[in-house]
């Protein structure tokens, strides 16, 4: 019996433990030090986690893995051109732009929600053409409009020299670029210290509220679980930093931008609030079954297009974080693969086209990005050629996704089956 559950907790992760064997390869043939690894880390997860948090509202709602976050990205990078080509900066000019931003992606949020009412059971391919539908339109704006009467544009470093088109790279401001990332920072270790003192206090201040309510101590500790699993997973950090040397020294080393994580940790809240709330379960029960939705009086329809919204709100917030962090924008690049980067990270953490949770957005984030920037310096050190490392994270990063759908498919074999023996047994009689 041990044995058979064993086995399907590995059947069950069998992605996410191949990617940890492979991360732990190419970490260790990469001839990086522990600092770099932990720098590089911390801002990719601080630069891309929000992104990844926009696809589980339609995971939840049904409607598989939203490849279309690209009309949100492209909502973000829209913001950031417009207030860079008026000049404001600062908390001033991110409020505006996350307004800006907000705005255009619900417009694009309903579209696409309204598409994929259109093509039920076939919403990630509809994503993806939707995406290369935003490519174009987006082309359309900056490359062949931005500059002309139609589009004027007042600020001419902008434009390429014909005075038409937005110029290929964009690179912003000091009132823009690392505006998140540089109200408040602190150092790894100290991060983790701070975080196992205030979750140790709210564990306890949990406890003893279940305690009081008239628990006994064994109930009150195991409807506290969440926040013992949260501290003790901040205590275990901080006593592998602080006991492995070179860990110590890139824990000192590496500085945690607070307010972009405090960002990320606004993100996840709402995601969870909105669970909780009517909306989130009828994203739930349309996920589940959108025939019973239907007869339990939800309209499915409206509940999909509000998902779809809220990931296409996200994913624009995602994107601004993402850009300010990097300081500069590709014009027609940088929306492009965002989709495509977040859904296999979010695969590599275990999820799935039915089911998704924010430890498996955190999870993959770790697994993806630390394979994405390792697995070339490993291509070097073992065969003289980066490119190597470089062509097989783009086979990773297309490939989870194949290994994915197929799996999907082979999960759905059987109902696909039964409702051809029943379709061919009414046809019969």
């Amino acid at each position: 019996m041990k044995a058979d559950k064993f086995l399907a907790v590995l059947k069950s992760n069998a992605v996410t433990i191949f990617f940890i064997i492979l991360c732990i390869f190419s970490t260790a043939f990469s001839g990086q030090s522990a600092t770099f690894i932990v720098q590089e880390l911390v801002s990719r997860l601080c630069r891309n986690s929000v992104l990844i948090l926009s696809l589980l509202m339609p995971v939840l709602c049904g409607m598989g893995l939203n490849f279309s976050i690209v009309l949100g990205a492209a909502a973000g990078q829209i913001g950031l051109i417009l207030i860079t080509n008026w000049g404001i900066g600062g908390f001033t000019g991110m409020l505006i732009c996350i307004l800006i931003a907000t705005i255009i992606s619900v417009l694009f949020g309903i579209f696409s929600g309204f598409l994929f009412n259109k093509t039920v059971g076939q919403e990630m391919i509809t994503g993806i053409i939707v995406g290369y539908f935003a490519k174009g339109f987006f082309d359309l704006i900056f490359l062949i409009l931005a500059g002309t009467k139609i589009f004027p544009i007042g600020n001419p470093e902008l434009l390429l020299a014909g005075g038409v088109g937005l110029k290929n790279t964009i690179v912003f401001g000091e009132g823009v670029r690392y505006v998140f990332d540089d109200v408040f920072k602190l150092s790894l270790i100290n991060c983790l210290l701070y975080g196992v003192y205030i979750t140790l206090a709210i564990t306890i201040v949990v406890i003893l509220i279940h305690k009081i309510k008239g628990n006994k101590w064994k109930d009150a500790l195991i409807k506290s679980k969440t926040m013992i699993i949260v501290f003790s997973c901040f205590l275990i950090c901080f006593l592998l930093v602080f006991l492995i040397p070179s860990l110590f020294t890139a824990g000192l080393r590496t500085d945690v931008p607070l307010f972009t994580v405090l960002l990320i940790a606004v993100v996840c809240l709402l995601n969870e609030f909105l669970c909780k709330t009517k909306l989130g379960q009828d994203i739930r029960t349309c996920g589940l079954d959108m025939q019973v939705a239907s007869a339990s009086g939800i309209k499915v329809g409206q509940t999909r297009i509000i998902a779809t919204v809220i990931s296409t709100i996200i994913a624009a917030w995602g994107q601004i974080i993402f850009l300010q962090n990097m300081g500069l924008v590709n014009t027609y690049t940088s929306h492009e693969q965002v989709g495509t980067y977040a859904v296999a990270a979010l695969l590599v953490g275990g999820a799935s086209i039915h089911k998704a949770t924010i430890k498996q957005v955190f999870v993959g984030a770790v697994l993806f990005h630390l394979l994405f920037f390792t697995m070339p310096l490993a291509g070097f050190n073992l065969f003289n050629d980066s490119q190597i490392g470089e062509y097989f994270r783009v086979f990773v990063s297309y490939g989870v996704i194949a290994i994915s759908l197929a799996l999907h498919a082979w999960e759905n074999l059987p109902k696909v089956k039964a409702k051809k023996k029943i379709k061919s047994d009414v046809v019969a009689n």
